[in-house]
């Protein structure tokens, strides 16, 4: 087994036999690592693919890969998206690694009425980059070759403009994790429906605070399911943790 992992973005150089990191993987990979020439390393692309093969250049802005072999699979299916209220403090980091490990085909962050969240746009783009940072952290910790898809951050309102055009045959299915009296329990609600396996999943979490009675209403009007996470009232980051797992044996094991 190689001794390191690496990342290899979609903007860094390739050959027909060999890949060039970009300056931050190579600085993690020479000078955090310590990895040297003739070193085993696997590179992880998030595209499916995972890059076997041996250093011969440990340049600390540019590590040279000679390539042997590579490994590819399939996207597991069906597709589940998480669409995520973005929560206050570091939760946000812990939620985007879980759902990477879990995998979750997409992340949607929604700013929602309840929540505590406002960002400037400056301040939003910053946090942009650091999670996809913390998503490609996780992929590579554990050797996961398909990195999911970081979708732009909307308001809800925006989002639900655009989940009500896919409202036709081709929409996905959509749960909600509801505190509302008389939901269902999520293992019951996946159980008792046809077709998990050859759809799209969409499963949504709300803010500390919930979301509002419109914000409810209109996940009605979107078909959304709304299903019960249990006896207990989770944090949100244990909620989209607990979505996620569920899904993922019920309906890709």
């Amino acid at each position: 087994m190689p001794k390191f992992r690496s990342y290899f973005s979609a903007d860094a150089e390739r050959g027909s036999n060999f890949l060039i990191l970009d300056p931050r993987e190579s600085h993690h990979l020479v000078r955090v690592m310590r990895a040297r020439v003739g070193d085993a390393v696997e590179v992880l692309d998030g595209l499916g693919n995972c890059f076997n093969g041996l250093i011969e250049h440990d340049s600390s802005k540019g590590a040279r890969i000679a390539v042997e072999t590579t490994e590819s699979m399939e996207r597991l299916m069906p597709e589940i998206t998480l669409v995520q209220a973005v929560p206050k403090g570091k939760a946000m980091d812990l939620i985007l690694r879980m759902a990477t490990e879990l995998g979750a085909t997409k992340i949607q962050p929604i700013f929602t009425s309840q929540g505590e969240v406002q960002l400037s746009e400056d301040r939003l783009l910053s946090k942009i980059d650091k999670w996809k940072l913390t998503m490609i952290e996780a992929t590579k910790q554990c050797g996961l070759l398909w990195l999911p898809e970081l979708m732009e951050p909307l308001h809800f309102s925006k989002w639900q403009e655009t989940a009500a055009k896919s409202k036709d045959s081709e929409s996905p299915i959509r749960l909600v994790a509801s505190l509302e009296k008389g939901s269902e329990s999520l293992l019951r609600t996946v159980q008792g429906m046809d077709g998990f396996s050859r759809t799209r999943i969409e499963v949504l979490v709300g803010p500390e605070g919930d979301f509002s009675n419109e914000e409810y209403a209109s996940l009605k009007d979107l078909e959304c399911i709304p299903v019960c996470l249990g006896r207990n009232v989770l944090r949100a980051e244990t909620a989209a943790a607990y979505l996620l797992s569920v899904l993922d044996q019920a309906v890709r094991s």
